[in-house]
């Protein structure tokens, strides 16, 4: 078990409830719309913790890389640990990602998720 696990676990649970209850409907990035409604609820709340991305495409892009990765098979811990290699995230935004990722884009991989 990594030291993280504590600190991306909550990160986890912050944003699955934010994603499950619909909360931030504000447009996150204005280069491109997004092009859902579940686009839409993951920008903003990247937005509302703060997490920047280069393009609305890239966000997006992410969150359902996340979502495939699950569906490979993926654990947690290899989607955090690729999360870490990618970005310059903390732990804790890093977590806040992938929870976010999954609680809008695929939320049948929500016992993947530490908690």
């Amino acid at each position: 078990m990594y030291p993280f696990r504590h600190t991306a676990r909550t990160a986890v649970l912050v944003a699955a409830l934010l994603g499950a209850s619909g909360l931030g409907a504000a447009v996150a990035d204005a280069q491109t719309p997004p092009t859902s409604e579940q686009d839409t609820k993951f920008l903003s709340q990247m937005q509302g913790e703060g997490i920047t991305f280069p393009s609305t495409e890239q966000a997006i892009g992410l969150g359902h890389h996340i979502c495939t990765e699950f569906g490979g098979g993926a654990t947690f811990d290899s989607v955090f640990t690729e999360g870490r290699e990618q970005s310059d995230l903390d732990d804790y935004h890093v977590g806040y990602v992938i929870g976010g990722a999954v609680a809008i884009y695929c939320p049948q991989f929500v016992d993947e998720l530490p908690g």
